[in-house]
């Protein structure tokens, strides 16, 4: 899950140029969002559109496997407590990519829910990921402790 997720977060900066170095999922607001779509040529639509379908939907599979693996690898009798943000942003992403393949189709309507998918996504995102790494970090320091009082 590791290197599917590198893999995919490279493709996403391999991408990037090819739909005008802005995606959807990064404006900062409705506004922006609207602003960036308008300014699209529709090769870069189509192009945004594919990289959605093809890079961005497996992303959530990745991330969350490899959370959801560490959680249950490092997390012992808290490892369900402490998934919880990851099985929560896998749901909220894809219904997020859902939304931009939809409106990228030419349909705007559902474009104001990214206003509060977006911020959603990356706030859960991020408190998965401190929850990984803390967790982990926890279980590594407890194990090499262990080792030196043995």
């Amino acid at each position: 899950m590791f290197l599917a997720k590198i893999a995919l977060a490279i493709e996403f900066q391999l991408a990037t140029p090819s739909v005008g170095w802005t995606l959807l999922n990064v404006s900062a607001s409705l506004a922006a969002s609207e602003e960036l779509l308008q300014s699209m040529s529709a090769q870069q639509k189509q192009r945004h559109l594919w990289s959605t379908v093809l890079q961005d939907a497996p992303f959530p599979f990745a991330y969350g496997g490899l959370f959801l693996g560490l959680y249950l690898r490092h997390g012992g009798r808290f490892a369900v407590y402490l998934a919880a943000p990851a099985f929560i942003v896998i749901p909220v992403d894809l219904i997020e990519n859902a939304v931009k393949v939809i409106t990228l189709l030419r349909d705007e309507a559902l474009l104001p829910a990214n206003a509060y998918l977006t911020p959603t996504y990356f706030l859960l995102f991020y408190a998965a990921s401190i929850v990984a790494i803390g967790n982990l970090s926890i279980s590594l320091s407890l194990r090499v402790l262990r080792k030196f009082t043995q």
